[in-house]
């Protein structure tokens, strides 16, 4: 075989191998683009770029590292409590829940004001909006749902926040209200006695105030019968723990407040004035007040009577915190006028944590509590 031919066999030889090559790194490629798809193929080539695609991430919206926090610390103080559950909460929510040592696990803020929206009756309504707003580090914990109506106004609801159940509000407003074609109108001078509704039972020292809202056309109210003020003055005397005779400069008027019908009293007793709202249907008590007149410098030597006590006050702020008397380190109790109203501040200490209640001196209710570690 001469040179020349031994030569083009060599070129050819290899020009097919390099064809073959090439034909073998284009299917190498192929079955990595389309072969790791295909049904049964259980071994997957590695990516052919640096750029592979990220695994799935979990369903909702990823947490923040301040609220998972907020759920670690939560779950710290109560382990029976889901993770997943308290995501679904508002940092608000979780910052009180934690406050109040997470005794379980809230309903939220929608099946709160879905709750609301049931017992008014607005379910199918859909021009009526809500606001709700946790407060759970009250007693009872509640959320406060109020209700907007585009005529009829505006309506404030307490849904305990563990139960679901309403503990203060009008039910079936467009019935209730819409009586006879018009908010405006006043139910029978003398109604029928009737069970207090769910409101009616809430402690009234745990209702917030509100401004009283007049009938939409502004026409006055018809006025109940004189037998409904004397039941509603004795209400409002019997809840402040006064006999009738002490009360001096006694008003009562007839308002309307969040669209019902509510007797508005004053009174005073030595240098103590009472401002209360009394329910003019079931003669509830809706709000309380107390303000001490004139200078008071000593407190516990001018307090009015009818408080609950320190040791009452020291209980139920003891048994907010889930803690015995016999933790608390250090207990300081003092009492005070705040807003118009006495309470008593407590302060004590478990371990590394300190805790700071203010409970209204008349119902022994907490109004406040925080919890610093």
């Amino acid at each position: 075989m001469t040179p020349e031919k031994h030569d083009n066999k060599l070129t050819r030889w290899l020009l097919t191998a390099t064809i073959a090559l090439l034909a073998l790194v284009l299917c190498l490629q192929l079955w990595q683009m389309f072969g790791r798809t295909a049904p049964g193929n259980a071994v997957s080539a590695p990516p052919l770029t640096q750029n592979a695609p990220e695994p799935p991430q979990a369903a909702g919206p990823a947490l923040s590292s301040g609220k998972a926090a907020m759920i670690e610390d939560v779950r710290a103080l109560n382990a029976d409590l889901s993770a997943d559950d308290l995501a679904k909460l508002s940092a608000q929510e979780l910052e009180q829940l934690w406050e109040t040592g997470a005794p379980g696990l809230p309903i939220g803020v929608s099946a709160a004001a879905q709750a609301a929206e049931e017992y008014a009756g607005t379910l199918a309504v859909d021009s009526v909006t809500s606001e709700t707003d946790p407060e759970l580090d009250e007693a009872p914990a509640h959320y406060e749902v109020e209700l907007r109506h585009p005529t009829l106004g505006d309506f404030e609801y307490k849904i305990d926040a563990y139960t679901g159940e309403v503990l203060e509000g009008l039910p079936d407003i467009l019935q209730s209200v819409q009586t006879s074609g018009a908010p405006q109108q006043v139910p029978d001078a003398s109604p029928e006695p009737q069970t207090p509704s769910p409101a009616a039972q809430a402690p009234s020292a745990q209702t917030p105030s509100s401004e009283a809202q007049a009938p939409a056309s502004g026409a006055p109210a018809q006025q109940p019968a004189a037998a409904g003020e004397e039941t509603a003055k004795n209400a409002a005397f019997t809840h402040a723990g006064i006999p009738a005779d002490d009360a001096e400069a006694v008003r009562c008027k007839l308002d309307w407040d969040d669209g019902r019908q509510v007797y508005d009293i004053e009174f005073r007793v030595g240098n103590i004035e009472y401002d209360y709202e009394i329910d003019a249907s079931t003669n509830a008590v809706l709000e309380a007040k107390q303000e001490q007149s004139g200078h008071h410098g000593g407190a516990a030597a001018q307090q009015p009577g009818g408080f609950v006590g320190e040791e009452a006050a020291k209980s139920a702020a003891l048994a907010h915190a889930g803690v015995s008397a016999d933790d608390a380190g250090y207990v300081k109790c003092e009492l005070d006028e705040d807003d118009g109203r006495w309470v008593y501040e407590l302060e004590f200490r478990v371990g590394g944590a300190e805790y700071d209640y203010e409970v209204d001196a008349s119902s022994g209710a907490v109004i406040k509590a925080e919890q610093d570690h």
